[in-house]
């Protein structure tokens, strides 16, 4: 096949997960964290190899035959390996992790991993399902990791019925996209009557955007969420969070804004109504809940839909603003759940563990406030500089509207945020045990509050990275 070397970092970690599963078979349960620390390796080596194709295009970039490596796909797989090297240090010292199957543990977060990179580089809807199949299976298996509980099984079934459903969805879309262009590859150019006039065109278009709105949690195929993050494991949520979604809004990218651009379809309006309605309905839902897994599920539902923003605009700054967004909401969320692990593993995901943390860990609850600032937006986080700019581009798009309920969720969203900050720093503890993270976890909070508070203070590097990164082959 054309350019296959292209693909390289995603065949690598393919195998490679491959091995640490049949190793689960053969190493004893007492050396099973050995499996972690070897698959941190490979996550690592993946990002080297990726760092590789960034710093030299001309050797490292092109596009194959159902494929294409660019600035763009380059940015997410990297954000993808980063999500999945953070989400394995924060397995080490997560409460319950069973340790008689590390290996496969790790093996299906790098294969959800190596899926998402096929995902944001595929320009043929065959591999764009290939690819979204692997991402969901093993998602599916992951977020009903710990048998024994009840829960959990229970969170994987529901997911695994949306999912099955917004699959039938998204190939009934392919088979018409194909039925109205004869071909299922992107590059190809479509008969340009298609977007005007033909109705099987528009409708395979809507029903393509079924299954990506699933895997980016849009309003309304965000009902597996809530219960979905609240079974998985910890770990599993905070990845389930974040590199998923960043992968399906990559692919959003590529297809309606360059290949098959949405106001093109004259559907702008319809994605603007769905990213309001996606911010909406996780901020308001969010202001109800008690479990802090819970209001955070709600609140990457509200991510989700600020990150819409960009891709409602289908303009530079749009996809700059996407990409920002993107890599802030990386550390800043995994952030958040690397804090609510520590407090977690003492005391449960109810929102009353949070009470009195300040003197139970005054550095906990700093950090934890300073990642709760960022999601709100608050300047000088790294958030705020992420949505001022996916605000700007709604405005310079001409979508007032969209901005300004853009702002009034972010408004609503200090709300619950400060909930947590208040019960952290002004409620009374109702236990003296200190909260003491592992050294992993510790590792992994340090990592995400460095680039949080780095991004925000000075952000210039990173706003040139991603003017770069936004730049699309075909």
């Amino acid at each position: 096949m054309e350019n296959l070397s292209l693909l390289l970092p995603e065949i690598a970690l393919s195998g490679f997960a491959l091995l640490l599963m049949l190793a689960d078979v053969w190493i004893p349960p007492k050396h099973g964290r050995v499996l972690f620390h070897l698959a941190l390796l490979a996550a690592a080596a993946g990002l080297g190899l990726l760092g590789l194709c960034a710093s030299n295009p001309a050797a490292y970039q092109g596009v194959g035959t159902l494929w294409t490596v660019d600035p763009l796909s380059v940015f997410f797989k990297i954000l993808v390996l980063a999500s999945a090297v953070l989400v394995l240090l924060l397995s080490v010292d997560a409460k319950r992790q069973d340790e008689h199957h590390l290996g496969t543990y790790s093996g299906l977060i790098l294969l959800a991993s190596a899926g998402m990179m096929l995902l944001v580089s595929a320009v043929d809807l065959v591999m764009v399902f290939l690819a979204l199949e692997l991402i969901s299976i093993s998602s599916f298996v992951l977020t009903g990791f710990e048998r024994g509980d009840q829960r959990s099984s229970e969170g994987a079934i529901k997911y695994f019925l949306f999912g099955a459903f917004s699959t039938a969805v998204m190939v009934f879309g392919l088979s018409l996209f194909y039925g109205a262009t004869g071909t299922t590859h992107l590059l190809k150019p479509v008969p340009q009557y298609s977007y005007a006039t033909s109705t099987m065109f528009l409708l395979s278009c809507l029903l393509m955007l079924v299954g990506f709105g699933f895997k980016v949690s849009m309003a309304p195929f965000h009902f597996w969420v809530p219960d979905a993050y609240e079974a998985a494991p910890t770990p599993v949520t905070t990845f389930l969070s974040i590199a998923p979604k960043v992968a399906g809004l990559a692919m959003l990218l590529r297809v309606f804004t360059r290949l098959i651009p949405h106001p093109a379809l004259e559907l702008s309006a319809l994605f603007s109504f769905l990213a309001m309605l996606t911010m909406t309905v996780g901020n308001l839902t969010a202001l109800f809940q008690t479990n802090v897994k819970r209001l955070l599920a709600y609140s990457s539902i509200a991510q989700a839909g600020y990150m819409l923003i960009g891709f409602v605009t289908a303009d530079a700054l749009g996809r700059e603003g996407v990409l920002l967004y993107s890599l802030v909401y990386l550390f800043m969320n995994t952030g958040a759940f690397a804090v609510a692990i520590a407090v977690g593993n003492e005391e449960g995901y109810g929102l009353e563990g949070f009470d009195g943390l300040a003197q139970r860990n005054f550095g906990l609850a700093l950090v934890m406030a300073f990642f709760l600032l960022s999601l709100a937006g608050i300047p000088p986080m790294a958030g705020f500089v992420g949505k001022f700019t996916l605000f700007a581009a709604a405005v310079q798009g001409g979508f007032y509207g969209l901005a300004v309920v853009a702002v009034l969720n972010s408004v609503v969203s200090v709300y619950y945020y400060m909930l947590i900050a208040y019960r952290m720093f002004f409620v009374p503890p109702r236990t003296e045990r200190p909260v003491a993270p592992g050294l992993y976890l510790f590792s992994g909070l340090a990592l995400a509050a460095i680039a949080v508070l780095v991004i925000g203070v000075y952000p210039e590097p990173v706003l040139s990275v991603v003017k770069i990164s936004a730049e699309m082959l075909p």
